[in-house]
């Protein structure tokens, strides 16, 4: 058993609330008074740093097209780990191995242990081809735990087929009393030949006319446009969206960060500044991957940019852009957590939830690079990541668990919050 005193914890405002923490693996109790403990705990003195929950990762790509990704998984979630992303959910759509069925999960979850240094969960993928049974194996991998089901239109990878709306429009009948949530990633292909931002728009237009009352996630917004539309019918079909973190740093800092994928964001920066700063941006994610590939949509950033990507939001948007915190919070760890159903276990700090901790000195200066190689001055720095109560380092064996989804991942769950 751990103590925490003198941690500073965000609250609504902009004032911090100073709070004792007691935790073994899960965190016991968070009180401003004085908290006894049956048996002695370890006591760590924050000196009033900033206690801040893991950040989480709503879609990654490591699991690559090779077969030993072992080095691949233990590079990625140090440089996560390092940068205070303490859970990832891996997509997966690059790989030879896909999710099609619970033995494919099994094995999955054999791959990352004793390797990953962050905690992972799972997306998994439909297989068109074992019509009608693929329904069946979405319902069964839906209860073993993975955080939803990815639909491709077009597929990235010869292993998946590509799913048509028709087909799309059938899996949904066919689940039609689930809960299952489902991700949503490519463009109409029926009316446009290449990706673009109307193409785009056209997909997700096709999929709200075909589903049904299940969640749905698209997994990167690169229009201003999109964005608007999803935050207008959000209340009326459960739908979220990412906004991919390369592209929020080169509209704030365009000289040092490049444009690496097409998007309109320059043409609205005040009408994206206003969402930012009122939380209607939904999630941010790296969208980390090594995997080239031809497809814009698909493409990722390396995984070094995790070392750097918490910070840099605390760094730009709270410190320098007075974006509130907990908007930033919400961003990057407990709406990512209510969308992939493993709220409250992790994206927040609760009596219960997992001991997953960033201790962020906000008087700190943290000198990096840029994965462009251009030296990064960042307000602020992580001194400790905790992860599920233990201290972190990146030199230790890997600790790195799976995580499976626990709840439904409606986002009707998000009156509450942790702060």
């Amino acid at each position: 058993m751990k103590l925490f005193i003198n941690a500073s914890l965000p609250t609504s405002s902009a004032a911090m609330k100073r709070v004792n923490v007691l935790f073994d693996k899960q965190i016991v109790k968070i009180s401003a008074d004085e908290i006894i403990s049956e048996e002695e705990p370890e006591t760590i003195d924050l000196k009033g740093k900033i206690l801040l929950p893991g950040a989480i990762e709503a879609h990654s790509h490591i699991f690559g097209p090779q077969q030993d990704i072992s080095q691949a998984l233990a590079k990625a979630t140090k440089s996560a780990l390092k940068g205070g992303w303490t859970t990832l959910a891996e997509m997966s759509f690059h790989t030879r191995d896909p999710i099609f069925e619970s033995y494919h999960l099994k094995d999955a979850i054999k791959k990352i242990q004793g390797t990953v240094h962050t905690d992972m969960a799972f997306w998994a993928h439909v297989d068109v081809n074992d019509y009608p049974y693929y329904a069946e194996s979405a319902q069964e991998l839906w209860n073993k735990g993975v955080v939803g089901i990815l639909l491709m239109t077009p597929s990235p990878n010869e292993a998946i087929t590509a799913m048509s709306f028709t087909e799309i429009m059938d899996l949904f009948m066919d689940i039609y009393e689930s809960d299952t949530e489902f991700a949503f990633q490519g463009f109409d292909v029926d009316t446009h030949e290449d990706y673009s931002f109307a193409a785009q728009m056209d997909g997700i237009k096709k999929i709200l006319r075909r589903m049904q009352e299940n969640p749905i996630h698209v997994p990167r917004i690169s229009s201003y446009q999109t964005i608007e539309f999803i935050n207008t019918i959000s209340k009326r079909s459960d739908i979220s969206f990412a906004m991919n973190m390369a592209d929020l740093m080169h509209l704030l800092d365009p000289e040092q960060f490049s444009a690496q994928w097409n998007t309109d964001f320059a043409e609205y920066q005040t009408e994206l500044w206003e969402l930012l700063r009122t939380n209607k941006i939904y999630l941010l994610s790296n969208s980390c991957t090594e995997v080239d590939t031809p497809y814009e949509q698909f493409k990722g950033n390396p995984p070094a940019m995790m070392e750097y990507s918490y910070l840099w939001v605390l760094s730009e948007l709270w410190k320098k852009r007075k974006v509130p915190l907990a908007t930033c919070l919400k961003m990057l760890s407990e709406n990512p957590a209510k969308r992939l159903g493993i709220y409250p276990q992790k994206g927040c700090l609760n009596a219960g939830s997992d001991a997953d901790f960033v201790i962020y000195d906000p008087n700190g200066q943290t000198a990096m690079n840029s994965t462009e190689g251009k030296p990064l001055e960042l307000a602020g720095a992580i001194d400790q990541v905790w992860l599920r109560g233990t201290l972190q380092d990146l030199n230790s064996p890997a600790q790195g668990e799976f995580v499976a989804r626990t709840n439904g991942p409606k986002r009707r769950h998000n009156h509450h919050t942790w702060i």
